[in-house]
């Protein structure tokens, strides 16, 4: 019954989501998408909970692989849909920065802090939570060469796609900042031994109650439940 449940708010969560940045793209616009983001986060503590319940390690596994599906989800809205111009393809989508750091000196020099904030320590943290979810979801991943082979192809595409819709423009020092960001990450993550300590409490159910655990499992969902009200009723 449970499972039945999890699905049913997990598919009904998902359609919402979409229908928000479909229909909504301009009341989205004013940064109303981090409550989108709140309800992707409800979404990952619901499935946490449940894995919590199954205490399975297949579940656990599908779980890590729902939570980079939504991961991506919302990296693929904010880069090209919410808040962007209307999708569009032209000719001229070779245009862009290619001087690299040109932008990230420009910004220390001339930038507010909050574009410094936006431009640089946002692009340096944008791709971390794939590189975290990937080595909590295998131990190989907590290696930089397999993390650059698979964020750099990643940020590569994000720039090209931006420029080639006109939703954003290629620039270099994006690629730069996407990356080493994750690199830093996975070195000091992995060297103080950190991602093992955290891996642990994604396949752990604590050896909680089973009462306790129903319990925190009908809160997860009664919080997307509300999430999802607030999104369509209260805008």
């Amino acid at each position: 019954m449970k499972k039945i449940i999890k699905n049913l708010v997990l598919i009904i969560s998902l359609l919402v989501y979409l229908y928000m940045i479909s229909i909504h793209k301009v009341y989205l616009s004013d940064k109303s998408y981090l409550k989108l983001v709140l309800l992707v986060l409800l979404i990952c503590f619901m499935l946490y909970v449940y894995g919590i319940i199954e205490n399975k390690n297949k579940i656990y596994k599908n779980n890590l692989n729902i939570y980079i599906m939504l991961y991506f989800l919302v990296l693929i809205s904010v880069t090209f849909y919410i808040g962007r111009t209307k999708l569009e393809f032209y000719d001229w989508w070779y245009s862009g920065q290619y001087v690299p750091f040109q932008m990230i000196i420009s910004e220390f020099k001339y930038g507010t802090f909050e574009e410094i904030s936006r431009n640089v320590i946002g692009n340096s943290i944008m791709l971390i939570p794939l590189s975290f979810l990937l080595m909590i979801k295998d131990k190989k991943y907590n290696n930089v060469l397999r993390q650059l082979l698979i964020i750099l192809p990643i940020v590569v595409a994000i720039e090209l796609l931006q420029a080639f819709t006109h939703t954003g423009s290629f620039d270099v020092d994006d690629i730069i900042l996407n990356y080493f960001g994750t690199v830093i990450f996975t070195f000091l993550i992995t060297r103080f031994h950190l991602i093992d300590k955290i891996r642990k409490f994604f396949y752990t159910d604590y050896k909680l109650k089973d009462n306790v655990k129903n319990t925190m499992f009908y809160i997860s969902i009664s919080l997307v439940v509300v999430c999802i009200f607030v999104l369509l009723i209260l805008k």
